[in-house]
């Protein structure tokens, strides 16, 4: 094969990503997961910011939904995904390079007018620089992501920050790490609901709104479940009751969203939201090890619950674990997940990433599950 060929190749394959990109806000997983913390700016006094500085610039965070390591020289905020949300939304342009990269073109000008809703800005020189500024911060963020089944995923949202005088415009790279994350993963558009969003004043409620946002359907969860899954110090009982008395007195404006809550019962009621769309992953059971052998092709037939008391072997733990309980998380009639519990208390869960019905889900569960029993 040419090295135009392969060029080519490349660039054929970076079509349906680019797709995905101009067709999306962001992918599901980095807002279910606290890339980015429930706050406007972090006070050098907080209970994060000094954990942060403590730990040599590293914040580690596990969730329901996986585990984030984030390395850099500044937490990221809700301004950090503003500003994303509005590159997203707002690009002239989204490209494909012959290395495997992706830019996205945008217009500083039209940035800062989509987040201020100013028309003018007083001093547009400041401001270009705040927000060269903020995309850099954004730039030096290392991600490390581990989901439930194990897999691994290590890239920084945004590779460069560019000035690319043959389009007159301001360009961020995506690099191949990122990409790679990108299209396994089920992203999300709610660029309709984003001018309202940004009209928000509390960070807080923001990162409420877009983790619901990441549900396709009507849900339930406890206030200090949704907390703790955005990352948020809920051990600080002060800051705790500063949060709950934000949140009772913004029961409309959450309303006006899909969003109602008990104050008294500490409980979100997700109704959904008609403007938010969901893209699929582009790879259908990537990552999931398939097993090639009549005997087993029979023994995907076989029900989920019927692993209960199986050993299975997962990477990096010598010893195999035997399966206690197998649980179907369900969002209305959606399957999200399947957790399985290990006698040995290394419980994870298998996700339905390509939001098929149960019986479709199941299948792909139980051949991962044989897969794991085959990988010793």
């Amino acid at each position: 094969m040419s090295m135009s060929d392969k060029i080519t190749k490349t660039q054929l394959a970076l079509f349906d990503v680019v797709e995905k990109i101009e067709k999306s806000t962001t992918s599901i997983t980095e807002l279910r997961v606290p890339i980015f913390a429930p706050v406007q700016k972090l006070s050098g006094n907080s209970v994060t910011a000094q954990e942060f500085k403590k730990n040599g610039g590293i914040r580690t965070i596990e969730t329901s939904w996986g585990k984030v390591e984030i390395r850099g020289r500044k937490l990221l905020t809700q301004v950090h995904r503003d500003l994303l949300d509005c590159i997203y939304t707002h690009a002239s342009h989204v490209k494909p390079q012959a290395n495997g990269e992706v830019i996205v073109l945008f217009s500083q000008t039209k940035i800062l007018k989509e987040y201020s809703g100013d028309e003018k800005s007083k001093s547009v020189e400041k401001q270009t620089k705040w927000l060269r500024e903020k995309i850099k911060e954004i730039r030096d963020i290392t991600v490390n992501y581990v989901d439930g089944k194990g897999d691994s995923f290590d890239f920084n949202l945004i590779s460069h920050l560019d000035y690319m005088d043959e389009y007159k415009s301001y360009s961020i790279t995506l690099d191949n790490r990122y990409l790679k994350f990108y299209e396994r993963e089920l992203s999300i558009n709610y660029k309709k609901e984003l001018p309202q969003l940004l009209k928000i004043d509390s960070a807080l409620i923001k990162a409420i709104l877009r983790w619901f946002f990441t549900h396709k359907n009507e849900s339930t969860y406890k206030l200090l479940t949704v907390l703790e899954a955005l990352g948020f110090p809920v051990d600080s009982p002060k800051t705790l009751q500063v949060a709950k008395r934000d949140i009772k007195n913004r029961v409309e404006e959450l309303q006006s969203f899909g969003i109602d809550y008990n104050p008294k019962e500490e409980i979100f009621f997700y109704r959904g939201n008609p403007n938010v769309g969901f893209i699929p992953s582009l790879f259908k059971n990537k990552g999931v090890k398939t097993v090639e052998t009549k005997e087993v092709i029979k023994e995907i037939q076989r029900p989920l619950k019927s692993f209960i008391d199986e050993t299975i072997f997962i990477p990096n733990i010598e010893d195999g674990l035997i399966i206690k309980e197998i649980t179907l998380e369900k969002e209305g009639a959606l399957i999200d997940a399947a957790y399985i519990e290990t006698k040995e208390g290394n419980n994870f869960r298998i996700r339905n990433s390509n939001q098929v019905d149960e019986g479709a889900f199941e299948k792909e569960a139980v051949e991962y599950l044989l897969s794991l029993q085959k990988s010793k």
